[in-house]
């Protein structure tokens, strides 16, 4: 027994002086574990000028940790009595002078921005007590590579008397990257369940890319079992700003990720506001939400849209496994004035409306997985181009639907798809329609190497008469180049009527080179009477009967990063030959070789020849001969034109063509037409004759107005001349007997001279003035007279027909060369 005592005597001692050493180095002790911990944080600590803990407190003064002081500590205190503890009354701590220094280059993982909820587990939480906080004169300093930031912390923890903790911090922020007023009050009772607000004031903000002149609003929240259950968010920014900014990053689809600068867009918006709440059940997160933008200024190259405006009501879920954001009803955005920075402008603002935009990010152990499926049904809207004509181009643009859906993996691979679907568009002046126009973009198709595909349901010609017979247009862009090469695209299209595709196209590019060609052609159709007819080609042809003959046509081009350095083109019509029910066609060919498409040019000889067109006068073995020149605008020069008519020549003097000009002229020769069938041609009552004609007619066609001056012809033999005319015996019964002696000599007239001056004013009809030497054996003893006889002819008629048919002629080269 008394070794007993004995023992536990000295091990009474050694606890007593064990407790004793403790004591005397407690501070040593707490020193040593708070340099510890703050090395774990990354601040070995420095220096500490008090440090003191007693049985009811704990005091630091002037603490100073980091290799560069980046925390300083002014004073810690913290009092408690045993007593009041266990009674669950909380400790004081009195905090002032913090001041931490944080530098924000350092990347977080962007799974640690997946965590929502707290990791606090259990249904019963209890905290029995916290401590009553005085928090003074206490800064957070955060430097990062645009800039620094202060952050001065002042506030309290009260607690009352209904085992309630009243918590209140302010904050001032302030700097070279923006300034805020903000404030934190709350009440956290002891199982864990806190409900508060935090708002925010007066704040701007100035980072590279961002500039908020102010925003300002308030977040509600509420926690249960320290569990965040409910958030309610109401801000308001307004001054917003995005800078152009330039970016060296490889365009996507880039071959060799050849670096090149994407400019971005300036822009500015007045207003944005967000409000919405978010409710937490069982592990996941609903709320809705909704985003406002109201005026503003964006910037896109040349163009420029003002007075934007946007409403996007937003439905969220958050979980565990990620994140969906969605819509509750379509977003509505509105553009306000365009200017697109060409000649061209919106008639009224276009908008548009979002019916969907369901966006699901997923997180697994490697990172964020994106989703997304966005649709947009823009308003029908009008655009108006400027043109040389005084009426502006109008263009009504149905926009159809456009979707986008794609998906981004977690290192960041996109794929995805851009489809417009139901599009149509209309040119009312003249009468052109593009009906169904579908188109899908293939984003980072690698695989299977689709970079588009397209078609045009209809394209109709909306004129009484249509020119062309509804079209159907189709075709694809792929890239062609193997795996590891540089990308090519190239270019199929096929267009054509129900039953014929005649038209092809097809084409490529070469990205890294710039290089490419280009081909279409429309393949060789073959007209057949009772089988393929121009009529099913064109609606404008369907009086064309019994067609024969064939027809292609080929166009080429080839580009470098220079522009275009070679095109040419070739045109054919070959033995066509049809009916019309005021002409006939044999046998039509003609040849046009282009060797520029840009500004039309063509080789010397060029050749249109027909057998024989006949619409009442035939004409056999026509021949022309041309070349389009590569003037600006391009003008035709005509080698030669020549036809059989009469049973002489018909030509035309070479002559160069505008069709730009006002005014053409050309000088037409005649040579050996045969007398009697030139006045059946312009009919002059009873007047016939035989002997053939030489001679030239100086043509100028002005306005569409067709003259003649000084035009002459003359008989090369002498011939004989026959006048019997009704109409004329009546008139001149009564003009005496030398009157009466002319109309006898006229009824067998033997020449020696005949000639027809031809003229035709604007102003005036057509005057053939016809000219006589000669005489008729049988009238006074073969005396001879000289006539001038001033003809009444019909041949208005047939100059009218003259100059419609090179009106027309001139009007559309007129039309084609303006294209260029």
């Amino acid at each position: 027994m008394k070794q007993l005592k004995t023992g536990l005597l000295v091990l009474l001692s050694l606890i007593i002086f064990a407790g004793a050493g403790l004591y005397a180095f407690r501070n040593s002790l707490l020193e040593m574990l708070i340099d510890d911990q703050l090395r774990k944080q990354g601040f070995p600590l420095q220096s500490i000028a008090v440090l003191d803990i007693s049985l009811n407190a704990f005091r630091l003064h002037e603490l100073k940790a980091g290799n560069n002081d980046e925390l300083q500590v002014g004073k810690i205190l913290l009092t408690w009595q045993f007593s009041d503890l266990l009674s669950g009354k909380p400790a004081l701590v009195e905090i002032s002078g913090v001041e931490v220094m944080l530098d924000l280059s350092a990347e977080r993982s962007a799974q640690d921005s997946m965590q929502f909820a707290t990791t606090v587990s259990g249904e019963d939480i209890r905290i029995p007590w916290l401590p009553v906080l005085s928090l003074e004169d206490s800064v957070i300093r955060l430097h990062s590579v645009a800039g620094e930031v202060a952050i001065a912390l002042s506030g309290s923890i009260v607690h009352d008397h209904s085992n309630t903790q009243m918590i209140r911090f302010d904050t001032i922020i302030s700097g070279s990257l923006g300034q805020a007023k903000g404030g934190l009050a709350a009440t956290l009772d002891a199982q864990g369940n806190m409900q508060g607000k935090v708002a925010i004031s007066e704040g701007m903000l100035n980072i590279p890319g961002v500039k908020i002149s102010s925003f300002s609003g308030e977040t509600a929240f509420a926690f249960a079992a320290l569990h965040l259950q409910h958030v309610q968010t109401d801000f308001a920014l307004a001054g917003i700003s995005l800078p152009e900014q330039k970016s060296e990053k490889p365009v996507p689809g880039q071959m060799n990720g050849t670096p090149t600068a994407l400019r971005l867009s300036d822009a500015a918006i007045d207003h944005i506001t967000l409000k919405g709440s978010i409710n937490r059940l069982s592990d996941s997160w609903n709320g809705e939400l909704d985003l406002g933008i109201k005026g503003g200024k964006l910037t896109a190259g040349p163009a420029e849209i003002h007075q934007l405006s946007m409403a996007l009501p937003m439905q969220v879920k958050f979980n565990p496994d990620g994140w969906r954001i969605g819509l509750r009803n379509p977003g509505q955005v509105a553009l306000g004035k365009i200017n697109t920075g060409y000649p061209l402008r919106f008639r009224d603002p276009p908008g548009f409306s979002i019916s969907q935009a369901d966006l699901n990010v997923t997180g697994g152990p490697h990172g964020l997985a994106l989703k997304h499926n966005i649709i947009v049904v823009p308003a029908n809207f009008t655009m108006l181009a400027k043109s040389d004509k005084p009426a502006e181009i109008e263009v009504n643009i149905h926009p159809g639907k456009i979707a986008a859906v794609g998906e981004m993996d977690a290192n960041r691979n996109y794929q995805g798809q851009l489809i417009l679907s139901e599009a149509s568009f209309n040119l009312p002046q003249s009468a052109i329609q593009f009906k169904n126009i579908s188109t899908v973009l293939y984003l980072n198709d690698s695989e299977i190497g689709n970079a588009a595909d397209f078609s045009i349901g209809k394209l109709r010609h909306l004129a009484p008469e249509p020119l062309f017979a509804d079209l159907s247009i189709s075709g694809d862009i792929r890239n062609k180049a193997k795996q590891g090469e540089s990308t090519e695209y190239a270019l199929k299209v096929t267009g054509g009527v129900p039953g014929l595709q005649f038209l092809k196209i097809k084409g490529a590019h070469a990205l890294d080179s710039g290089s490419g060609t280009l081909k279409a052609e429309i393949i060789p159709l073959n007209f057949l009477p009772g089988n393929l007819q121009p009529g099913t080609l064109s609606p404008a042809l369907a009086q064309l009967d019994n067609v024969t003959g064939q027809l292609r046509a080929i166009a080429q081009l080839k580009w470098s990063t220079k522009g275009v350095h070679s095109s040419r083109g070739a045109f054919e019509m070959n033995n066509v030959s049809f009916t019309h029910e005021t002409a006939k066609i044999k046998d039509l060919n003609i040849a046009l070789n282009l060797n520029n498409l840009l500004t039309p040019g063509s080789p010397p000889g060029q050749k249109i020849t027909v057998e024989q067109i006949d619409f009442g006068i035939p004409l056999e073995n026509l021949l022309v001969s041309y070349q389009i020149l590569d003037t600006n605008p391009p003008q035709v020069a005509l080698e030669k034109a020549q036809f059989s008519m009469m049973d002489g020549v018909i030509s035309v003097a070479p002559v160069i063509i505008d069709p730009a000009a006002k005014r053409s002229d050309m000088l037409i020769w005649i040579s050996n037409i045969d007398l009697e069938s030139f006045f059946n041609l312009i009919k002059v009552d009873g007047l016939a004759g035989s002997g053939h004609l030489d001679g030239q007619v100086p043509l100028a066609i002005e306005e569409n107005q067709l003259t003649i001056k000084n035009g002459h012809l003359a008989a090369k033999a002498p011939g004989i001349l026959h006048f019997q005319s009704q109409k004329a015996s009546q008139w001149l019964a009564s003009a005496g007997e030398e009157m009466n002696l002319l109309l006898q000599a006229m009824q067998d007239f033997h020449y020696t001279e005949l000639s027809l001056t031809l003229d035709k004013s604007v102003a005036h009809d057509f005057v053939a003035q016809l000219s006589l030497l000669g005489n008729n054996p049988k009238v006074k003893e073969g005396q001879d007279f000289r006539l001038n006889v001033r003809l009444e002819t019909d041949i208005d008629k047939i100059l009218q027909k003259i100059n419609d048919g090179y009106s027309l002629s001139h009007e559309i080269l007129r039309g084609l060369f303006r294209l260029h």
